[in-house]
């Protein structure tokens, strides 16, 4: 097969065979990974970039450190360990069975494995999901962590947000901000400078905590070594024994009636729950948009095609859709025979903002991705996990997040529509093909 690139004033021309795979890889270099699929010159999306990186540039000024500011090392495979000798001066993005990390590295580190460990030290932030994710080192800035098992005994700079069916902070474990966590049991030995919300059917309290605590529960045990700096306020479904001494700034106690809704102040409702809720949301988000894309790659081109030529378009039918489908379904559900056509477009309504949101995340991830990289390749499956976790991030922002979650939904949807309508009307929906490579290279020009 012959490959031909030339650059200059945004355009990237490719002549190949019609070989799905190759061609794909090809054009990982261009900022959004995937671009329409076809022969001759084509347009590299500037437009979209700079559109949406405008919509998404107050992320960056909020949530700066979930999105890599510089250049990035990823590492996969069965095992992977960074050695205590080795320092590593960028970002480190590492998945696979069994991650370590021994050694140092200088910016955030970004781990999606079976098992997880950090001995070392790590200099940004930790993003963690695993079945077991354990801190035995340092992370001097925040850790997000989630997975069936979260253990902390090591030292945390900043804050701690974590999910897991046992989230545990070890009597050698400290936290320098504040700890939300949520779970089946929460267990706190080690020491939380700032304060503590968290949620779980059981927690047991036996270090200290610098702040407030707000904790929602069914069952709790306080240790002798439990110290509370400022108020407890806990909300369960009867009192607790509190030892007096334990609590310096008093406690509050919230029934939880059975059956009816918590009456409570807005400044004083617990959410903990429902970022346990969310991460558990994200997760499986992942999961699902990883098979998808596996699966249907050349659909994913084509949804990012039709955002790039078609986004105002694309928002205006959203939006219409996105309001109008579930009033048009109760509409039809009045009619005689129309209960299996309401079930039919309420499936595909809501598998429509589902796939839409995913693909949405693919084209925010890439934009991110080829602003910092400019034009190096990158893989498709990082760029989407990436715009996932900024689209979670940006639509939890206070008082932003509500019109980021309609837009983004408005637009991934139209998007959807378009894309399967334009496929249809081809009638070129292919199978996927049997693998696509782990990672791209530079393709060299071949006379």
């Amino acid at each position: 097969m012959l490959l031909e690139r030339r650059h200059g004033n945004g355009y990237t021309v490719i002549n190949a065979t019609q070989d799905f795979r190759s061609t794909l890889t090809a054009r990982w270099r261009l900022p959004l990974g995937f671009i329409p699929l076809r022969a001759g010159p084509v347009r590299a999306p500037r437009r979209l970039a700079v559109l949406l990186a405008m919509a998404l540039a107050f992320v960056g000024a909020v949530a700066g450190p979930a999105i890599p500011a510089q250049a990035m090392e990823r590492r996969t495979g069965e095992t992977i360990t960074v050695q205590a000798s080795e320092t590593i001066e960028d970002d480190l993005v590492v998945s696979g069975r069994n991650v370590r990390i021994d050694g140092r590295v200088r910016g955030d580190v970004y781990a999606f494995a079976q098992s997880i460990t950090v001995a070392g030290v790590i200099e940004g932030d930790l993003i963690a999901a695993g079945a077991q994710v354990t801190l035995l080192g340092q992370v001097q800035g925040d850790v997000r962590a989630a997975g069936a098992t979260v253990q902390l005994s090591g030292d945390v700079g900043r804050n701690v947000l974590g999910a897991a069916q046992l989230l545990q902070l070890g009597s050698g474990g400290r936290v320098g901000g504040n700890l939300i966590g949520a779970g089946s049991s929460v267990s706190l030995a080690g020491d939380v400078a700032g304060t503590v919300t968290g949620a779980g059917e059981t927690i047991d309290l036996q270090g200290p905590i610098g702040r407030n605590a707000e904790l929602a529960l069914n069952s709790l045990t306080v240790g002798p070594g439990a110290r509370i700096g400022g108020r407890l306020i806990y909300h369960a479904g009867h009192e607790m024994s509190i030892p007096a001494g334990v609590v310096s700034g008093g406690v509050q106690f919230i029934p939880q009636e059975r059956g009816r809704p918590e009456q409570a102040r807005p400044g004083e409702r617990f959410n903990a729950l429902g970022n346990f809720l969310s991460l558990t949301w994200l997760a499986g988000s992942a999961i699902v948009g990883l098979f998808l894309l596996r699966l249907f790659p050349r659909f994913g081109a084509e949804f990012l095609a039709a955002l790039e030529t078609q986004l105002l378009p694309s928002l205006g039918l959203g939006v219409v859709a996105l309001i109008g489908t579930l009033p048009v379904a109760v509409m039809v559900a009045l009619t005689v025979v129309g209960i299996p056509i309401t079930l039919l477009l309420v499936a595909g309504y809501f598998s429509g903002l589902l796939i839409g949101w995913l693909f949405l995340a693919l084209a925010t991830g890439s934009i991110l991705i080829g602003l910092v990289r400019r034009g190096r390749p990158w893989h498709h499956s990082w760029a989407f996990l990436l715009g996932l976790v900024v689209l979670y991030v940006a639509t939890r922002l206070p008082m932003l997040g509500a019109l980021v979650t309609f837009v983004g939904l408005s637009l991934s949807l139209g998007t959807f529509l378009l894309t399967l309508y334009r496929t249809w009307r081809r009638g070129d929906i292919p199978p996927a093909p049997s693998a696509l490579p782990p990672r791209t290279s530079p393709v060299p020009a071949v006379a």
